[in-house]
């Protein structure tokens, strides 16, 4: 008796203690993954280690990719910041959000820098920003389900919407994120730490769009190496980029936060130096040109995601809100269309992607018009690109033809026909979202 006795003794104390875990895990949401979103600014997809530079040194981001799944083939969903930013909050493409360009059109040879001069354009300018930011109000949000979901929220670097606070950010903090300091996220990762919360990072620093002013430990490097200052000079801020990408990483490896967080890694759009200017870019940004559009896209989680790379399938930023609320153990909303990225066949048998690309200054009051200061529409198709502008069909064969430089349309009739057909059919599966504006 006394023997059974001691043996229910043993059993419970087990027992016990693994009821207390499941219950401190539950309180404590220690059980979801953090996650860190990474955001390249202005960065072109093959200026990385990782991706074959034969002169950029990226070592950190080279890390953190060969430790994940590695898409080559991904997109952007359109050619400037701002639209890129809403389809990866929201999970939709820019006519549906109608975050089509950056700001509004203010009339004909207005310099929108000289605005908040002019006393009676600049007000107007806020009032149709608001507008502009207005549309995401009903359009779903992987930061709001994060939040709803009990995670700690941080906004640091490049946001277009307004107060971050109003979109699901518990905090926030602008431009000197990287350039300066990266306190603000250390501090925000120990008080989640404090409060039993998993947390999520918007890393949107402003790296590494203009001004390419990296300090000399950077440029120095590239001065030599590369074919002219305005090149060397975004080289470097480059290598800044990823100096502070790897900062982040030891902080969270220190606090042994590393192997609980998931890393997704995206650029906004491309970038190409002007070789004549510092600091301004040539047949990439604001353009559907593959300089533009194109994108490395990777999942780091360690023992979790299996490291990988993939040199063929489409991967697009409208998958990474859906992706990181499944890793998180969250349903998105319905009317995200995108994929979960850790399921590479899932993607595969998609086998294409889709990009809005609009003019920079857009007309506030046409959003309910989807070709309003439209540039092109574009559809990849396996290696097939259809660019389709209010003028012409371009048609490129992206495995021969990596920098869409020959246009094949004339030569393929029946495919343009084709390809068109399918972005029509996109158009009418992906219908706006945001609420009409008077």
């Amino acid at each position: 008796m006394k023997k059974k006795k001691r043996f229910l003794s043993l059993f419970s104390i087990p027992l016990i203690f693994w009821v207390l875990v499941v219950e401190a895990t539950e309180k404590s949401e220690i059980g979801k993954p953090n996650v860190v979103f990474i955001l390249s600014d202005d960065q072109s997809w093959n200026d990385y280690g990782f991706m074959g530079h034969p002169h950029l040194e990226t070592p950190n981001l080279d890390q953190l990719a060969e430790e994940g799944f590695l898409y080559e083939r991904g997109y952007t969903t359109a050619a400037i910041c701002r639209p890129s930013l809403a389809s990866i909050v929201t999970g939709l493409y820019p006519h549906q959000t109608g975050v089509r360009g950056n700001r509004p059109f203010m009339g004909e040879g207005i310099d929108h820098r000289q605005l908040r001069r002019n006393k009676k354009l600049w007000p107007l300018a806020q009032e149709q920003s608001k507008a502009m930011t207005a549309t995401l109000a009903n359009a779903p949000s992987m930061v709001r389900q994060l939040q709803d979901n009990g995670y700690a929220t941080l906004q640091t670097g490049k946001w277009w919407e307004g107060d971050p606070l109003d979109h699901g950010f518990d905090e926030g903090c602008g431009h000197q994120i990287g350039r300066k300091t990266m306190e603000p996220i250390y501090n925000f990762v120990e008080k989640a730490q404090k409060n039993a919360q998993p947390f999520f990072i918007w890393y949107a620093v402003f790296l590494p769009h203009t001004p390419h002013n990296a300090p000399d430990r950077h440029y120095l490097k590239y001065k030599d190496q590369a074919p002219n200052e305005s090149t060397a000079r975004y080289w470097a801020n480059i290598a800044w980029l990823d100096e502070t990408c790897g900062q982040l990483v030891d902080f969270l490896k220190e606090k042994n936060l590393y192997d609980n967080t998931l890393f997704v890694f995206t650029a906004d759009n491309g970038w190409r130096p002007d070789p004549k200017q510092v600091s301004w870019y040539v047949r990439s940004k604001k353009e559907p040109v593959e300089a533009g559009v194109r994108t490395p896209i990777f999942l780091t989680h360690k023992n979790k995601i299996s490291p990988g790379r993939d040199k063929k399938t489409l991967a697009s930023n409208i998958d990474i809100a859906p992706t990181i609320l499944k890793a998180c153990g969250i349903e998105p909303d319905t009317a995200m269309s995108g994929l979960d990225l850790r399921k590479p066949q899932a993607l595969d048998e998609r086998d294409r992607i889709f990009v809005d690309v609009y003019w920079d200054n857009i007309r506030v009051d046409a959003l309910e018009d989807l070709d309003s200061d439209l540039i092109a529409r574009v559809v990849i198709d396996g290696w097939d690109k259809l660019i389709v502008r209010p003028d012409r069909q371009e048609l490129y064969d992206l495995k021969n033809d990596p920098d869409d430089r020959t246009d094949l349309a004339a030569q393929n009739p029946d495919k343009v026909k084709k390809l068109s057909g399918v972005i029509d059919d996109w158009l009418r599966e992906t219908p706006i979202v945001f609420t009409a504006l008077p």
